[in-house]
């Protein structure tokens, strides 16, 4: 990987110099031109935590190339599916004579970081390419780089593009599942739900295909991506998640003015789409959801005032309102506590439906 050398040593020069001014406007400068990815808000300008973002970023994935010794070889790495750098993705065919169902995962990081290199060597991962299921793993664009609905749209880009490649890749386009946790999740049961977001007419052929999956695990989902729904439902506090002004393109700004701007017609639209529980139709899929927490270690309340913003954005009342809302339709939704469920029963649920195969 030629380019953390690149990436590495100036990184350390920048964080470590004690440098300002000139000296380190020029490092910077240097930094930006050997490494143009580093600005991640795309507005010509490399600030210093822009640069130890990227240097962190280019040493998690150098860590976690060690776990790619223990597995397959991959297909495709690093693979372009689409237009914006953060669009590639790594492909690993299960051995089969026969086309073989796919899923398709998704990193976290709150829609401002992470890399799906999280996943080498995941036990899920393993067991899927052990038992016939191959595996796609994909990075998307941050909501630093564009708000809602580019994340979303590039995850079911890459359902599209598996898809308009099925036949050269060995895989069966009616079995198409889709996981990933938080932000990963979040995107997962959004596509679950969200109606086909197929062009018939596109000009472009991946465009065309369709959207729709076959089921989802989703970990840590948030189903709900309307601040108001989640102050109401799910956290009594008074503030934001670190990612909610750039999901929705907004600066910083205080909270009250943060929930005067979100009441805009043009935001409560935002909102509204951006939210799977308004999505749910009784052509959905089953959802498999798994949270830190079990539904008996929660008293159905709204979490406090003061609750961390790691706990609430993760916590399993997510999954309870989409559960009891998904069951109304008819619709089979599992929810489990991380603690009460366990790979085998994930690749069971999988296997559940991809054998028979599922209509589209």
């Amino acid at each position: 990987m030629k380019w953390l050398i690149r990436i590495i040593p100036l990184c350390i020069v920048i964080m470590t110099s004690g440098q300002s001014g000139p000296k380190l406007d020029r490092l910077l400068q240097e930094f930006l031109a050997a490494n143009p990815h580093a600005d991640y808000n795309a507005d010509g300008v490399l600030t210093e935590p822009e640069a130890a973002k990227y240097r962190k970023m280019a040493t998690y994935i150098s860590k976690q190339a060690v776990h790619l010794d223990g597995m397959p070889e991959r297909k495709l790495a690093d693979h372009s599916y689409g237009p914006n750098w953060r669009n590639t993705l790594d492909f690993w065919q299960a051995e089969s004579d026969q086309p073989t169902p796919v899923l398709l995962i998704f990193h976290p990081g709150g829609f401002v970081g992470g890399d799906k290199s999280l996943y080498y060597g995941s036990p899920l991962v393993m067991a899927c390419l052990e038992n016939g299921i191959s595996v796609v793993l994909a990075n998307y664009r941050y909501v630093t780089q564009a708000p809602f609905p580019a994340s979303h749209h590039d995850a079911a880009r890459v359902i599209q593009y598996v898809r308009h490649h099925a036949t050269a890749w060995g895989i069966d386009p009616e079995r198409v599942a889709m996981s990933g946790a938080s932000a990963g999740g979040n995107m997962s049961v959004w596509l679950a739900v969200r109606d086909d977001l197929a062009d018939p007419d596109s000009d472009d052929p991946i465009l065309r295909e369709s959207t729709r999956l076959t089921t989802i695990i989703g970990f840590n989902s948030q189903t709900s991506n309307d601040p108001f729904f989640i102050w109401e439902n799910i956290y009594l506090g008074n503030d934001a998640h670190s990612s909610t002004y750039q999901f929705y393109g907004v600066d910083m700004m205080p909270i009250d003015d943060l929930k005067a701007e979100l009441l805009t017609p043009r935001l409560r639209k935002v909102a509204y789409e951006a939210t799977a529980l308004n999505h749910i139709s009784k052509d959905d899929p089953p959802v498999f959801l798994i949270h830190p927490e079990s539904l008996s270690e929660w008293d159905g309340k709204p979490l406090p005032v003061g609750t961390a913003q790691s706990k609430y954005a993760h916590h399993i009342a997510f999954g309870k309102h989409f559960k009891d809302h998904y069951e109304s339709q008819g619709l089979e939704c599992k929810l489990r506590g991380i603690k009460e469920t366990s790979v085998e029963e994930q690749l069971a649920w999988l296997q559940k439906w991809f054998e028979p195969a599922q209509s589209l």
